[in-house]
């Protein structure tokens, strides 16, 4: 495509953009962007339409995160389809098998059938394709990248998610006010399919495809395999108990609880509710973008830590407010946090990962968004108790408490510094 070609030559040239440079990754990228869209306008769509439906804080909280569900029982198990099998076929798969689900779901709305129930069933359908499809992306972006540019990389990965986030929730709101939730469905299933075709573009060496196939060993024995070797790096296990406090104590307390924040504290409609999450998507573009520009970071640890405790501060800010276009700064900057800590906590993960067991412990460093669900349990009840900025406050206090636990347990992870390293580009 010439387009990418000109971005390719203009990306040697800028810092910010050096990963784009390899042209397998340019389609992941642009895979990525297609995927993120149909993500977004899904979280604009179940969120509007669970609250709609029950008017339950709990209930759309739960709907929200119980996509992660599938992948506290299977990432490992799906890191371990990773490692066997061709990573770009598992990549097409999975949009293909979510554009046919939401496809299905929208003659569901568009007759009438629409019902807790049946939305938490599709959420959770939707949620068993991040088993292979998270793990799988992650373990071919660290096979066409250098490891030198992988924070890059991912940090660009996170721009095309944030790029998405800014212009999709927004789209959305405006779709649902006008057309009513239905139509939505068919777009991501648009997105999805369009993903796939993207995909297909990607060329792998021979060579380079995962040498692992199903019959050379059980898959008790390589889930095991894979544990032990996670079991063995305290590195590993540090930067996965982070991203799991992520997991339960940041994202169900602020993202989970946006719909209700819309309706009960700000008091705006479905427009209002894209506004908010376009606003994070703005945020999470700018952190990424910075953080693009600046991605020799030598300690990602110490990176890691200022993070988490800067959402901790934010947050507690968050719950405080009560005034909508202060409520769209606060969402800027805290989604610039979120997103940068993923790019930064993904790349490192990466570059301490041996080859063969890149799909294995990637799956177990993602099984924590599994746990989203116990913290948006936990989100909901507050919100539905002492309502959504009570329970946000308290989340901010939450988490405050578990940044000092994993300093002290973890320091390791503070003290982790990047060994110079040369690879060649495929």
């Amino acid at each position: 495509m010439p387009f990418l070609k000109s971005f390719s030559e203009f990306a040697e040239r800028i810092g910010t953009f050096e990963a784009l440079r390899h042209r397998n990754y340019r389609y992941l990228w642009l895979g990525t962007a297609a995927f993120s869209s149909g993500y977004w306008v899904q979280q604009v769509v179940v969120g509007w339409l669970a609250y709609e439906i029950t008017g339950s804080a709990l209930i759309t909280s739960i709907a929200l995160g119980l996509d992660a569900l599938p992948v506290l029982l299977g990432a490992p198990l799906g890191g371990l389809l990773t490692d066997r099998f061709n990573k770009k076929k598992l990549l097409i798969a999975t949009p293909i098998y979510c554009s046919l689900l939401m496809t299905s779901y929208f003659f569901v709305v568009h007759y009438g059938y629409a019902s807790a129930w049946n939305l938490f069933l599709l959420v959770f359908l939707a949620g068993l394709s991040w088993i292979i499809h998270d793990p799988a992306r992650m373990a071919l972006l660290a096979q066409i990248v250098p490891k030198e540019n992988l924070v890059n990389a991912f940090a660009l990965n996170s721009m095309a998610f944030s790029v998405t986030r800014l212009m999709m929730p927004a789209i959305g709101g405006l779709l649902i006010a006008l057309l009513g939730p239905a139509p939505l469905f068919l777009l991501e299933a648009l997105l999805l399919g369009i993903t796939a075709i993207i995909i297909t573009f990607i060329k792998i060496e021979s060579n380079a495809q995962s040498s692992m196939r199903a019959p050379l060993e059980s898959i008790s024995s390589g889930l095991k395999d894979g544990i032990s070797y996670v079991l063995g790096n305290r590195s590993l296990i540090g930067l996965t108990t982070m991203n799991l406090g992520m997991a339960i104590m940041v994202i169900p307390f602020v993202n989970g609880l946006l719909p209700v924040y819309a309706v009960e504290v700000y008091s705006v409609g479905p427009e209002g509710l894209g506004l908010l999450l376009s606003a994070a998507g703005v945020g999470s573009f700018v952190g990424t973008f910075i953080l693009a520009s600046f991605s020799n970071i030598a300690r990602p640890g110490r990176v890691l830590f200022g993070f988490l405790g800067m959402m901790g501060i934010l947050m507690a800010l968050f719950g405080f407010n009560d005034r909508y276009f202060i409520a769209l700064g606060l969402m800027m900057i805290v989604s610039g946090c979120m997103m940068s800590f993923f790019s930064v906590g993904g790349a490192t993960v990466q570059r301490i990962l041996d080859d063969k067991y890149r799909g294995r412990a990637t799956g177990i460093f993602m099984m924590t968004w599994g746990f989203m669900p116990i913290g948006s349990l936990a989100a909901g009840i507050l919100a539905g108790e002492f309502g959504a900025s009570t329970s946000t406050y308290l989340g901010s206090i939450t988490l405050a408490v578990f940044i000092v636990v994993c300093f002290y347990t973890f320091k390791n992870v503070w003290e982790y510094k990047h060994s110079p390293t040369i690879s060649p580009i495929i």
